[in-house]
């Protein structure tokens, strides 16, 4: 991989050196403190160029793009620029008037290094909170804003070629004042015609059908106008309660669009509960959300079971299928004969607190598969056909230490294509990758709740983000 140096927001290209005194030879202890602290010295002045490329990128992707904006931005990107280097002649003049003066040969080092000893550009100063995404943005997207980026990279290198200019006359002997004014000068013009160019191509862009919205304009303003020099960067912290781009299923109150039998199945104190006693037996009983299916989707939901029964969450699944394991004769006689559209056939996130096995795998129910992912589990199948270990997630008994007895434990189901991830407070308990098309692992269906066994089970907060 290459890794760039971004400075601000306008070039993949490094400015300076990075690594105290690398790329100045001979310096002493002395002349390297007094280098650190002219450098440290210069960071409000490099806050300020940041905050004027910002600006100036910004103008670029106005709407209606405004002319005299552009011109006011770069004059002030000019004046903070010359500003910067200003005061690294100041500081520079003071270290050269001292006893720790460097020799031309250590001052050229110096000049060639951006006039820093470490990775001193501008820092960001972003608009809002980008982490280098934009949101909703589409394949479409992205191959018109690559070429906003490769076609003005000759502009771009002119801008950089024309800050080493501006750092060079800033750290001449003897110093030049209209030069250093000159090279501002010179920098401004390189700065407008990049802004200009990506102007007009963001232009033909937002007069397209794939117009960009107010959104992800400020996110690639954020970006600095370009896909160049992008930083690595880590994911969002983990936020369960985010629920940006997904939908109920449960309204804490009532069961609207929830299907099960109501011997077993009601709503209390914010939660959908489902209850089997030993008077009032349920065996395996569903019940399910008729309002929505899908099959590619990210399901969030809060579940806990009080007792020892268990229970699971199914998706992709459906009602009204013959079931294939025989139905308890205290249950028969509690219920009486079996109501197909009261179970569920389909993939299910196991839940079974009081099982040293069990949580988190990958479950078909009511069909000869049966478990396909035990916890801890990465494996590859294809419906009723071989399946294989792929790899190991950790221990399955310490993995199922982290579901919580009697308490409410967070679920998360991600399904994409025939891959299907479970994780349980955090963390990732099972995965399977189903290859065969017709399996009934990769069909649209219904979500529901399982109640089996005597026991008591709770599930709330229940939200899905459905891609198709």
């Amino acid at each position: 991989m290459v890794k760039f140096c971004v400075i601000a927001f306008v070039s993949s290209v490094c400015l300076f050196a990075q690594g105290g005194g690398r790329g100045v030879p001979g310096l002493t202890e002395r002349q390297t403190t007094a280098l650190e602290q002219m450098s440290s010295a210069l960071q409000p002045k490099l806050q300020g160029v940041a905050v004027s490329r910002t600006a100036m990128t910004a103008a670029a992707f106005a709407e209606p793009r405004d002319e005299a904006s552009l011109g006011r931005t770069a004059e002030e990107l000019r004046v903070a620029e010359l500003a910067l280097a200003n005061a690294r002649a100041d500081a520079l003049a003071q270290l050269q008037s001292s006893g720790d003066k460097l020799n031309p040969e250590q001052l050229r080092a110096l000049i060639a290094a951006g006039g820093a000893l470490r990775n001193q550009g501008a820092p960001r100063t972003p608009i809002g909170t980008n982490r280098g995404t934009i949101p909703g943005i589409k394949q479409a997207h992205s191959s018109a804003l690559t070429p906003l980026t490769t076609d003005t990279m000759p502009l771009t290198r002119s801008v950089t070629t024309a800050r080493n200019a501006l750092t060079g006359a800033a750290l001449a002997q003897p110093r030049n004042d209209a030069d250093i004014r000159a090279k501002a000068e010179d920098l401004k013009k390189a700065e407008l015609a990049v802004a200009a160019a990506r102007a007009s191509a963001f232009a033909r862009i937002q007069g397209s059908s794939i117009r960009l919205a107010p959104a992800q304009v400020t996110s690639f303003v954020e970006l600095g106008g370009t896909f160049a020099g992008i930083a690595f960067t880590q994911p969002e912290p983990l936020s369960f309660g985010d629920h940006d781009g997904y939908v109920s299923l449960f309204d804490g109150k009532t069961l609207k669009g929830w299907d099960g039998n109501p011997k077993f199945w009601r709503v209390e104190d914010g939660a959908i509960i489902g209850e089997s006693t030993p008077q009032n037996p349920s065996g395996n009983s569903y019940i399910a959300y008729r309002d929505l299916e899908a099959k590619d989707f990210t399901l969030k939901f809060e579940m806990k079971v009080e007792g020892t029964g268990g229970s699971g969450f199914q998706y992709r699944s459906k009602t009204g299928i013959p079931w294939l394991s025989p139905i308890p004769d205290n249950v028969t006689a509690n219920v009486g004969p079996v109501n197909l559209n009261w179970m569920m056939t389909g993939p299910q996130a196991d839940f079974w607190p009081s099982s040293r096995d069990w949580t988190g795998q990958f479950y078909s129910e009511n069909t000869p598969m049966r478990i396909l992912a035990w916890r801890g589990q990465v494996v590859e199948g294809a419906g009723l056909g071989r399946k294989r270990l792929m790899g190991e997630i950790g221990d399955r008994q310490a993995l199922g230490a982290l579901t919580k007895m009697n308490d409410w434990n967070e679920y998360t189901v991600i399904a994409r294509g025939g891959t299907c991830m479970h994780i349980l407070n955090g963390q990732l308990m099972a995965v399977f990758v189903d290859d065969d098309p017709e399996s009934s692992n990769n069909q649209s269906g219904l979500f529901g709740i399982e109640i089996e066994a005597t026991t008591k089970i709770f599930v709330r907060n229940i939200w899905v983000k459905k891609l198709n």
